[in-house]
């Protein structure tokens, strides 16, 4: 069971739904542009623009490989990829616990942090789809941000690396994610808990995103 971190499903649901690209958009009797979000909350236009303000996408020059330790092996759906893991550090449980959209869910064995697996057929470019995750999460967490992101080679294979920081529920998250598209399909890889969480943690964060691997 999931412990200590409520309405979970709530906070996951910025993710399941990655075709979801826009929100409504209105203006008021003062002329003000607003953004309507689908829990009821709004903000000024101006204000959900920022952090989509186009930037370059830096290449980190770190090779990303799967550590050592990471010797369980999960394949994912359609054999499109595998994650690897240290099971002394961490536990597969129901995808349900997390998200019915999830293909993989794991937990901590030392603290509540979670991590999930989302595939999907489709193939999207991979740069609109860390777009598609900030704009799904602001409808969540109206002030979340990408923190940081960069290109990495894991595995031998290129991908997106981003950091988003927000605040759900009273709940300030961090979520550590990878992104991956080609015509075999679409990954998200998360992993998240409390930001505090994510910092003490931060190593097993990193070896267990390293273990992804491309096998299509």
């Amino acid at each position: 069971m999931i412990r200590n971190m409520p309405n979970i499903l709530l906070t996951l649901s910025l993710f399941v739904s990655t075709m979801v690209t826009g929100q409504e958009v209105a203006v008021t009797e003062r002329g003000d542009s607003v953004v309507l979000y689908s829990n009821g909350t709004w903000d000024y236009y101006e204000n959900y623009l920022i952090g989509y303000v186009e930037e370059e996408i830096r290449m980190n020059p770190e090779a990303f490989v799967k550590p050592e330790l990471a010797r369980k092996k999960i394949r994912g759906l359609n054999q499109a990829y595998e994650l690897w893991y240290n099971d002394l550090k961490w536990k597969r449980i129901p995808v349900g616990e997390l998200s019915p959209d999830a293909d993989i869910a794991l937990q901590y064995l030392e603290g509540d942090l979670y991590a999930m697996v989302i595939y999907e057929e489709v193939e999207i470019v991979v740069e609109n789809l860390i777009e598609i995750a900030v704009d799904n999460a602001i409808g969540v967490a109206p002030d979340i941000r990408a923190v940081d992101k960069d290109y990495r080679v894991v595995n031998g294979n290129t991908l997106i690396w981003m950091r988003m920081d927000g605040t759900t529920q009273g709940m300030k998250m961090s979520y550590y994610s990878y992104y991956f598209s080609n015509e075999a399909g679409t990954c998200q890889f998360h992993v998240f808990s409390g930001q505090k969480l994510i910092d003490k943690y931060i190593d097993d964060v990193k070896d267990l995103l390293n273990g992804f691997v491309v096998t299509d």
